[in-house]
């Protein structure tokens, strides 16, 4: 074949991938001038700042960019305020209440890296500025969702609250007992129903399933077709309800990593070569939320297995999983 031939068809498919990547890349408006990137897991914001007339044209340029950071700073933190952790509950929600996450995005915002700087012909000057949202913001979320030793009362009630009327409930009402004493009471019987759950599942799913799990790098989850919307705290549920995904075990994992539970795209071929799930991801279909949650997922008894599975092996504490959605 001609080399200027095998040129332009090399060309051709890497602008293709870039194309299709750049179309694969679920975003969400935020606040005034923000966009999450759900797919890589990033939030940006613009920022502006004018001219001031009484400096030099040299000065005033480099006035109004430093303006424009602040600006640009300030429309950030908003757009952070803005993130969804859950359907009914958004990361400002957490600010208010718990000081370590105010901190940690208060850091992350400060540590924004500068992706584009400008200053335009009319004496302004446009600043983007991006930052993470996986890392310290994130973790410090996951820390207040997953983590017993900084689990707040209105956490564990989110959390556990289909449990409260069925496991003793003489355990809240007791007025001699502190909030604390209660909460770890209440979190102790909770994890021996866990364990029986968890013993039941191994020895009644597990000799039926055999999913090659040596080979499986991430898992992926289609659920095209749904009204599901992307979150901090998606959860994977089983018919019944039971919560598959994620775990206390595995958001222990996803902290360490500085991960998110999951990464959000348009486009199963991108998510299936996508670096986070690897070469032999397992593929799932779902297209049902749960109830009037569109931040979780209900997925087929028999896909809900696999995953059962995986978790009663430890395989999902070191893989990627990604979601699809329109």
């Amino acid at each position: 074949m001609n080399k200027s031939v095998l040129l332009i068809l090399l060309i051709t498919a890497c602008v293709s991938r870039v194309a299709v990547a750049n179309t694969a890349y679920y975003t969400e408006l935020v606040g005034a001038t923000g966009k999450i990137n759900w797919t890589t897991g990033t939030i940006s914001a613009t920022g502006y700042g004018i001219e001031p007339s009484n400096k030099k044209p040299t000065v005033a340029h480099l006035l109004a960019c430093r303006a424009a950071i602040v600006d640009a700073q300030r429309n950030l933190l908003e757009s952070f305020q803005g993130v969804r952790v859950s359907s009914t509950t958004l990361i400002n929600n957490y600010m208010l209440t718990n000081d370590k996450i105010k901190s940690s995005v208060e850091g992350t915002i400060k540590g924004a890296t500068i992706k584009s700087k400008e200053n335009l012909n009319n004496g302004t000057c446009k600043v983007v500025l991006q930052a993470p949202l996986r890392g310290n913001a994130a973790n410090s979320i996951y820390q207040s969702l997953y983590d017993p030793a900084s689990l707040s009362a209105f956490n564990f009630l989110e959390m556990f609250s289909p449990f409260i009327a069925t496991v003793h409930a003489s355990t809240l009402t007791n007025s001699k007992q502190s909030v604390e004493q209660q909460l770890q009471q209440l979190s102790k019987r909770i994890t021996e129903l866990e364990a029986l759950v968890h013993a039941g599942n191994n020895s009644k799913n597990d000799k039926n399933i055999n999913l090659h799990t040596t080979s499986i790098t991430g898992v992926i989850i289609d659920v095209r077709g749904s009204r599901f919307i992307p979150s901090l705290n998606p959860k994977l549920r089983q018919p019944a309800g039971d919560i598959l995904y994620p775990t206390k075990e595995t958001a222990a994992s996803i902290i360490d990593n500085g991960q998110l539970v999951s990464l959000f795209a348009t486009d199963v071929e991108f998510a299936m070569e996508h670096p986070l799930v690897g070469d032999t991801p397992l593929l799932i279909k779902a297209n049902k939320t749960w109830k009037n949650s569109a931040t979780e997922i209900t997925l087929a008894q028999k896909d809900a297995d696999k995953i059962t599975y995986l978790v009663n092996n430890n395989l999902l504490n070191n893989i990627g999983v990604i979601i699809v959605l329109e």
